[in-house]
């Protein structure tokens, strides 16, 4: 199951963490090797960047490091991450029961993985001139995206409980939302409501027994409602 609510509520977070520490450190690596940088920019872009334009003016190498620097890294690395880690941190919180893990911690560690794979094939390692520089990007979000994976992690158990589904004769059936759940734990945004279904192809359904945060609108009925404020079972008998 999942909940989108939750993986966006928590991605919200963890992304803006993401995105803003990864465009600060750039920020911090480019002012450190300014000089180096400055000098890259009037090599390759002349035209643009001409160490003949003095300092200051349009232009100059000093004029173009500050679009770079003012301009560039809100763009070319906060907002493209911030989208990105969003996008993932959704696609988190519909497939969780499906990522392979038996934490919350080792299921998001997983996903903010190939999410950095994604950001470095999208070239997403930050505005850089040299090898130096791209070697500590990489390391700085290989670090955030761990420090992604532990604050997705809390946050998301936060907003979403979890149900265990039973029953008690073996040809009954347990279906959520129509979705087959019989033996199978899954997630769900805290305070919502499912419909579920029992469905039996021998002895009839008598009732749906609960426990923990899960209650059910018509006990007695095969099909009904079920509303999830804490982590619980639910089992059809």
């Amino acid at each position: 199951m999942g909940s989108i609510v939750g993986g966006l509520k928590a991605g919200i977070v963890a992304s803006l963490y993401f995105a803003g520490s990864a465009s600060l450190f750039n920020a911090l690596i480019l002012l450190s090797f300014k000089s180096d940088v400055i000098a890259y920019l009037e090599t390759n872009s002349p035209t643009q960047c001409s160490s003949a334009v003095a300092a200051g003016l349009a232009g100059s190498g000093e004029a173009c490091f500050s679009t770079l620097l003012y301009s560039g890294i809100p763009f070319y690395d906060f907002v493209r991450m911030l989208i990105i880690a969003i996008f993932f941190s959704v696609s988190i919180g519909i497939y969780f029961d499906f990522i392979p893990g038996s934490t919350y911690t080792r299921k998001t560690l997983l996903a903010s993985l190939i999410m950095l794979i994604v950001m470095f094939f999208l070239a997403l390692d930050g505005l850089v001139t040299d090898g130096v520089q791209q070697l500590l990007m990489i390391s700085f979000e290989i670090v955030g995206a761990v420090f992604f994976a532990v604050i997705f992690a809390q946050l998301y158990r936060k907003f979403t409980r979890e149900v265990e589904f039973q029953t008690q004769k073996t040809d009954l059936k347990i279906k959520v939302d129509r979705r087959d759940v019989t033996g199978r734990k899954r997630t769900f945004t805290t305070n919502s409501t499912h419909k579920i279904q029992a469905a039996s192809e021998g002895k009839p359904f008598r009732e749906w027994l609960v426990s923990g945060g899960v209650s059910v609108k018509e006990p007695k009925e095969s099909e009904t409602t079920i509303k999830i404020i804490g982590d619980g079972m639910l089992k059809a008998a």
